[in-house]
């Protein structure tokens, strides 16, 4: 591990934000898709197709995994992913490191080496993105070497937690868990913790369900903003009208913090723009929440 991917992976582990005088510790987590973005520049499913892409595009990805072809390119690339995860892990000392799972969808994948063996989407945002593609069986082998590449961190990192993304119904809850569980990744065996980030409405909505599945929620505020507004924060030209503040937010995110209130769970808000935010953090601050990830 070179000393600037370690500054690169520090970089992008995100911290807390205190909201109040009291203390606590800061909260790791990281997401395979800006390691797999920043790190290794790679498709996930180009790794599993070679047999799909040009001799070009073949040569570029062993340069970019710093490899000959003496090595099956998905190997090449779990190796490095894992090497990632466990220096991550060791930032954290003996704290957690949550480790959100792949959920970048098509568009947000497109610049990425190999990119062209996943189909292009009419809608990407509402397509096939974290634990819908997690559970399909065309993305099967990306989700194994994903859980792969975990398995092998934890080795060495037992402070590694899940975070299953983009969660849009029971049945995506259920399967994913199952899936990690095959994969040798089971909800509480050797401590395993596994947390669901929180993104559309109907995790709020029926949150006490969904809280069977897990042992806990991450609130993605900006993502549940766009889904709960119809926005699309793609186009920027709709900039304006981004409102983190909104009432509708706010009452979904109550909902969300009133059912694992009800429960010995966590309930952890992350959001990227919270010092934009002064109306919201204050709220925060009201509902007793004293941190916020960002």
């Amino acid at each position: 591990m070179t000393t600037e991917n370690e500054l690169t992976l520090t970089a992008m582990l995100t911290s807390s934000v205190q909201l109040t005088g009291l203390e606590s510790g800061e909260v790791g987590i990281v997401s395979l898709d800006d390691l797999i973005a920043h790190d290794i520049g790679v498709h996930p499913c180009a790794v599993t197709k070679p047999e799909s892409l040009s001799t070009e595009t073949t040569a570029a990805i062993f340069d970019a995994l710093e490899a000959d072809n003496q090595t099956p390119v998905a190997e090449l690339f779990v190796t490095k992913l894992s090497q990632l995860l466990i220096a991550a892990a060791a930032t954290q000392g003996d704290a957690p490191l949550k480790v959100c799972l792949t959920s970048d969808n098509s568009y947000s994948r497109s610049h990425l080496l190999g990119a062209e063996v996943e189909p292009d989407e009419i809608n990407p945002a509402m397509g096939l993105r974290g634990a819908s593609r997690l559970g399909h069986a065309d993305y099967r082998k990306e989700f194994e070497l994903e859980c792969e590449a975990i398995k092998r961190a934890r080795l060495d990192a037992k402070n590694i937690e899940l975070v299953v993304p983009f969660v849009r119904s029971f049945s995506e809850a259920a399967t994913v868990i199952d899936l990690l569980a095959e994969q040798g990744l089971c909800r509480g065996a050797d401590d395993l913790k596994v947390f669901m980030m929180c993104s559309v409405p109907s995790n709020a909505l029926l949150a006490e369900t969904f809280l069977q599945y897990f042992d806990g929620f991450i609130v993605d505020v900006e993502q549940l903003a766009q889904f709960t507004l119809g926005q699309d924060i793609e186009n920027t030209s709709l900039n304006y009208m981004s409102d983190a503040q909104n009432d509708a937010l706010l009452l979904l995110v109550k909902m969300l913090l009133t059912s694992v209130g009800n429960s010995n769970k966590p309930c952890l808000v992350y959001s990227r723009f919270i010092e934009d935010s002064p109306r919201f953090s204050s709220w925060l601050q009201e509902q007793g929440v004293t941190h916020v990830i960002c």
